[in-house]
């Protein structure tokens, strides 16, 4: 062959390679071939305009655009909070006094303390719970994992207990439309078992069930002391559960059963035959003393829809369990780059506040940001620009109502901090860049803990005075 034709050849190829990956860097997707994701193609990603928070120059025309110029104004505030809780509370009573009294009380064996944390998927299968969990037990005393729901759609990926259930139930959430006409318990869910005409009050098999099972974890190994919390209950219903078969009252509002308490069991099965409807909250797990924090995540869940928990039912429990904090951790549902109003978002989130304030007026309440989200843009991992923008809400949101807040955008390491977790020696998130991973979510626990126990221990030497 003709030198000549080899390198035209040559060049046609080039040139036509070069054209189709030109091309295939203007679509702003992955492609899937033999089950296989590539990502996707930039060619010119190294001499693009990568993130609205890098120092490099930007052109008049993105300087004026609205989301930029908003951003830039965000972030400046986000990065002058410190990574401390900052109390809102009035000049003469901190925000955090109740829990602080409470966790005073505890260390003195005077009472128990409960935290109940509500979150959204970051804190499910009791991530990050676990471990401030078990730090407040080490300190304080305590053995047990809590509140536990009736059902879960994560049961197979929580490590803290052995949780499974028959598959009868009905299952009513704060996220479905007809909330309203059911009466949701604390984590936000109405579990309904199955309706029955057979009363087995000998092998309790009859009807619909569930299944705990301690696991082999320091202070989760044994069961000590065992509660039911349901609503309203109609006649002819019964659980049988730890070798007895209990009436369930013939009320409304909260109830509470002490199904077991002594000495300790492994496993509690709780069999439901009910010949009429009855609202099912949960169980608790718990021992004498200590602390107790309650995981009550919601996957999807933006926080505002805590609402739909009637005030009646939050009074109810919290007359039962006497909460000495309760934590909000929300944002990460809300993050989204193409939002710069969230305006909306810190009115619902203010009414979320005031409505918890009002149905448990002696709880402290601590809201904590969303943690660093990165999106993909311009062929890399970076900080959802709206980050800063839902942090400022929710510090605004906490001022205003005067409870805590805690920044954990910045505790985490700050802008791009999620790619570092992602992409960093020890991994400490999950690919999504979003969800930490069980060594992120301790991280996160053991960051929350100190600054907790730093505004104890400030309030413990305040008392000696």
């Amino acid at each position: 062959m003709n030198p000549a034709n080899k390198l035209r050849q040559t060049i046609i190829i080039i040139t036509v390679v070069v054209a189709i990956l030109s091309g295939l860097s203007f679509i702003d997707s992955s492609f899937i071939l033999q089950n296989h994701e590539l990502k996707r193609i930039d060619l010119f990603s190294d001499v693009k305009y990568r993130s609205i928070f890098l120092h490099v120059p930007v052109s008049e025309k993105l300087l004026t655009d609205s989301i930029i110029k908003i951003d830039k104004l965000a972030y400046s505030k986000v990065k002058a909070l410190p990574d401390a809780i900052v109390d809102f509370g009035s000049d003469t009573l901190s925000a955090l006094a109740h829990f602080l009294n409470s966790l005073r009380q505890t260390e003195q064996k005077k009472k128990k303390t409960r935290i109940a944390y509500f979150g959204d998927s970051m804190i499910e299968g009791d991530l990050v719970t676990q471990d401030l969990r078990l730090s407040l037990q080490d300190t304080f005393g305590g053995n047990g994992v809590g509140f536990m729901p009736i059902t879960s759609i994560v049961a197979g990926f929580r490590q803290t207990v052995f949780h499974t259930f028959s598959s009868n139930w009905q299952i009513y959430s704060l996220l479905d439309q007809s909330a309203s006409n059911h009466t949701l318990g604390i984590s936000g869910y109405d579990f309904v078992p199955a309706l029955t005409n057979v009363i087995d009050t000998v092998s309790g098999n009859s009807g619909s069930w569930v299944r705990y099972s301690a696991v082999n974890r320091k202070r989760l190994d044994k069961f000590y002391n065992v509660k039911l919390f349901y609503g309203n209950s109609g006649e002819g219903n019964y659980v049988t559960a730890a070798g007895q078969t209990f009436p369930l009252k013939n009320s409304t509002g909260v109830n509470e059963l002490e199904i077991h308490k002594g000495y300790p069991i492994q496993t509690v099965q709780a069999s439901f035959q009910c010949q009429s409807r009855v609202n099912l909250f949960g169980f608790s797990f718990e021992g004498d003393s200590g602390v107790y924090v309650d995981n009550l995540s919601f996957r999807g869940n933006s926080g505002m829809p805590l609402t739909k928990i009637p005030a009646t039912v939050l009074s109810g429990i919290n007359a039962q369990q006497d909460y000495g904090l309760v934590i909000l951790h929300y944002g990460v549902n809300v993050v989204s780059h193409t939002v710069t109003d969230f305006s909306w978002y810190e009115r619902g989130m203010t009414e979320v506040v005031n409505h918890i304030k009002a149905a448990m007026p002696d709880a402290s309440i601590l809201i904590i940001s969303t943690g660093d989200k990165s999106f993909f843009h311009d062929g890399a991992y970076v900080t959802d620009p709206s980050v800063p923008l839902v942090i400022d809400v929710q510090k605004r949101v906490a001022e205003k109502t005067g409870v805590a807040f805690w920044n954990l955008y910045e505790a985490m390491g700050g802008y791009n901090s999620m790619v570092k977790w992602v992409q960093g020696d020890t991994v400490l998130a999950n690919k999504d860049y979003t969800h930490p991973n069980f060594r992120g979510a301790k991280k996160i626990a053991d960051m929350l803990y100190r600054h907790l126990m730093d505004e104890y221990k400030a309030y413990a030497k305040k008392q000696k005075v």
